[in-house]
């Protein structure tokens, strides 16, 4: 026994790095383990995973769980165990984030898509009626697994389901025979497991050119990246231009944070928190990251201000090659 735990130690072992198109975007799985079919396995794995999840979660394909349970609101229905977990996700981060968070805010983006199309801003009486109606408790969960639905605007989970799903391909693949670690990357969604972790560079948001600076290195291990910001176009409006981040408490799109990085233990919190911090202000969001145990944060102002949470700095990586994250941009 002991034999073969040295013998296993010190065996050779295989990486292999792939790239797919998976969510709607870019998707990164890096295996290594003992041998190239214990690494093919674990990868496929890993998408199979991604697959499943995504049978539940897709807003934009009519005959996925979230859709159907949609489409049955102020009903009694039995759903996943993914989908309830997700669901029990999103109450946690409104709550703890004061409505920064909210799967709701999708209503407030097709107010500002429309107004893109007429030239003309939503008004202060149709934000407002949107923020009321965002205020009371989305759903209902029952202990037997089963939901109500009691919105009657558009829910959007992407902004925690996403991590999620990057978490339990991870995790899928992890477990797998002859696995030693994993790395799944969903654009910029990040999570790793095992090994001794992967260093990233964060892109600076008032650029866009690749080869420019990186705003920050850091060394991700064990543990999850996500960020928010000006990834997006957002809105049109007139001769204005206004940010896709929409602060739900309001409707009004958010001006002053064009860059937000968050490490934390799971990816679905890394995600969550970072669109909670992208709409919060700057105080009130470092004094919630530092509350959060696992959890660090750079954020970037409008006016290019760095600031960080109180142990950012000890996540700093080694000046170097690394992976490039523009989720900021």
């Amino acid at each position: 026994m002991i034999l073969t735990t040295l013998l296993n130690a010190v065996r050779p072992t295989h990486r292999l790095h792939s790239i797919h198109e998976r969510l709607g975007t870019h998707v990164e799985v890096q295996v290594v383990a003992r041998t190239r079919a214990h690494a093919e396995h674990a990868a496929g794995a890993a998408l199979t995973e991604i697959d499943r999840l995504s049978r539940v979660f897709n807003r934009f394909d009519p005959t996925s769980e979230l859709c159907r349970w949609q489409a049955q609101g102020g009903a009694h229905v039995p759903l996943s165990l993914d989908l309830l977990r997700v669901l029990r996700l999103a109450d946690h981060w409104r709550t703890l984030s004061g409505g920064a968070f909210h799967p709701g805010a999708d209503a407030f983006g097709m107010l500002w898509r429309q107004a893109g199309a007429t030239g003309r801003e939503p008004t202060p009486g149709t934000l407002a009626r949107q923020a009321s109606a965002l205020r009371a408790e989305p759903w209902t969960l029952y202990p037997d697994g089963s939901a109500t639905l009691h919105a009657r605007y558009p829910i959007g989970l992407n902004a925690i389901a996403k991590g999620y799903i990057v978490d339990c391909a991870a995790t899928v693949a992890s477990r797998c025979p002859g696995v030693r670690s994993v790395l799944v990357n969903a654009g910029g969604d990040l999570r790793v497991i095992g090994g001794p972790g992967v260093q990233v560079r964060v892109a600076d948001p008032f650029t866009v050119r690749d080869d420019a600076p990186p705003l920050a290195r850091l060394r991700v291990r064990g543990a999850a990246l996500a960020s928010s910001g000006c990834a997006h176009p957002g809105f049109q409006v007139g001769d204005r231009r206004y940010s896709h981040v929409i602060d739900p408490r309001t409707g009004t799109p958010v001006q002053d944070m064009p860059g937000v990085t968050v490490t934390a233990p799971e990816c679905a919190s890394a995600d969550a928190l970072a669109t909670a911090l992208s709409v919060m202000a700057p105080a009130a969001a470092l004094a919630l990251v530092n509350d959060l145990p696992g959890c660090e944060a750079l954020i970037v102002t409008a006016g290019g201000q760095r600031l960080s949470s109180a142990g950012w700095r000890s996540l700093r990586g080694q000046t170097g090659p690394g992976r490039l994250i523009p989720a900021l941009r």
